[in-house]
């Protein structure tokens, strides 16, 4: 089990992030077959109401920048109001990373009290305010990235029938494949938390958790 999702900004002190967000999950040793069911008949209900997730996720990366760039167009809006917006889009995002990781097959069960049970995500959000047109921009910035996540989801619903047969004749995961399913779920985190406006930087095109030494500044 993971303990709780660090606070916003806190990292590790031997090491820090390249990127100023930090998605990670723990591989269980087991997977339960009566859980991969459950994810089935839950796939099943959203199909039958006409959504999946990749519709959520599109809605999410459209919706953010434009939420944020109404929450932040009044010029009155003080630095601990903003605070408290992105800590509440970032209570949305963690969320959304444990029901993806979830569904996605990278973690055996759904939270019980709090996404930090199962994931853990950190970020390092900068103390600048965007600009609404800065947020409404990222709906087309953020494209590239976008565009080639939708890619490596096709190769990855094919690594998730893999990874749900093995489950469900053996209750594991080949490492290879908890690895890409995990990436692409880091991908998505990252891309989301870049349309909220949590971060500045650009999502590396990349899978991995990149660190570098602690004193270097974030």
């Amino acid at each position: 089990m993971i303990n709780s999702s660090p606070s916003v900004g806190e990292f590790p002190k031997s090491r820090t992030p390249a990127y100023p967000v930090r998605y990670g999950v723990t591989r269980p040793a087991r997977f339960s077959r009566q859980q991969l069911l459950i994810r089935v008949a839950a796939l099943i209900v959203l199909g039958v109401l006409g959504l999946s997730f990749a519709t959520i996720f599109t809605l999410a990366y459209l919706g953010l920048p434009v939420y944020m760039a109404i929450g932040t167009a009044s010029p009155d809006m003080h630095v601990a109001d903003l605070r408290d917006e992105r800590r509440r889009v970032l209570w949305l995002l963690r969320w959304f990373a444990a029901v993806s990781a979830w569904v996605g097959l990278t973690v055996d069960r759904l939270p019980a009290l709090h996404p930090g049970e199962t994931v853990s995500l950190a970020l390092a959000v900068p103390a600048s305010r965007p600009t609404s047109a800065a947020a409404i921009s990222r709906t087309l910035t953020g494209l590239p990235s976008a565009l080639v996540l939708m890619v490596l989801s096709g190769i990855g619903i094919l690594v998730w029938l893999w990874a749900a047969l093995s489950i469900l004749f053996a209750e594991r995961i080949g490492a290879g494949a908890w690895a890409y399913l995990v990436g692409l779920q880091r991908w998505s985190v990252r891309l989301l938390a870049y349309q909220a406006c949590l971060v500045d930087a650009y999502p590396p095109f990349s899978f991995t958790e990149e660190t570098t030494p602690a004193d270097v500044t974030t």
